[in-house]
């Protein structure tokens, strides 16, 4: 947490002002992704000077102790348990600090006052988990006929886009996040549903943040499926 200032591995300089000196790699930003490059480098043999204009590591995850005693977050709500972030938690020592989610239970979205889960899987691998994903008690289809996040509108932009078919990226383009959804999902489906987990697990703009760096496997998948010969419009 941020609240523990410039609390990195003594052998990673950490610099807040510029320094006349000679080193294998720079990193400029002690953000989560500086950080965790500088981690990993620097576990690798390589000299690294990791530097941060703000007076704190961690970028926009941070933590607030109030004058009550209460710790305040702020930034990402939640990671996807890859085993990359694993490792790292128990190569830093706070692998007992993370608290998994129940993967059998949905994510919920508070839109006008309510609360809304979102389709989820039962935490099946391959076929099993996609089949959970459509006709699981949390799947798609019970969230396209009995879901309320969603006005009839939107469930039909959606399912258009989904299963029929949508336009292809313009080429050479860089996609945000919000242009990627709306062209397949529409806007609907973006400020209802995908806002809220962009902002939560990114802590960053999905209106800036490119489809390609941020989410590349999805952004994969449509790409192959383009490549199919018969399937032109991406269904």
């Amino acid at each position: 947490p941020a609240s523990q200032k410039n609390t990195i591995r003594p052998s990673i300089r950490m610099s807040a002002a510029a320094q006349q000196t000679e080193v294998d790699c720079l990193v400029v930003g002690a953000g989560i992704s500086g950080s965790t490059l500088a981690h990993n480098l620097n576990r690798n043999g390589v000299d690294v000077l990791l530097t941060e204009a703000r007076d704190y590591v961690g970028g926009n995850v941070k933590s607030h102790k109030t004058e009550d005693g209460f710790i305040w977050e702020e930034g990402p709500n939640s990671f996807a348990t890859q085993p990359s972030i694993v490792r790292i938690a128990y190569e830093l020592g706070i692998s007992d600090k993370l608290v998994f989610a129940d993967e059998s239970l949905p994510p919920w979205v508070n839109h006008n006052g309510m609360l809304h889960p979102l389709p989820k899987g039962q935490g099946g691998k391959g076929p099993k988990g996609q089949i959970e994903l459509v006709f699981g008690p949390n799947g798609v289809l019970k969230f396209a006929l009995a879901g309320q996040l969603l006005s009839w509108p939107g469930k039909i932009r959606a399912g258009i886009g989904a299963f029929l078919g949508h336009m292809p990226c313009p080429e050479g383009k860089d996609e945000t996040i919000r242009e990627w959804v709306t062209r397949i999902l529409g806007e609907e489906v973006f400020l209802r549903c995908i806002d809220p987990f962009v902002s939560g697990v990114y802590a960053g703009d999905p209106e800036t943040l490119s489809m390609q760096a941020a989410l590349p496997k999805i952004a994969r998948i449509e790409r192959y499926a383009y490549a199919i010969d018969w399937n032109k419009f991406g269904a």
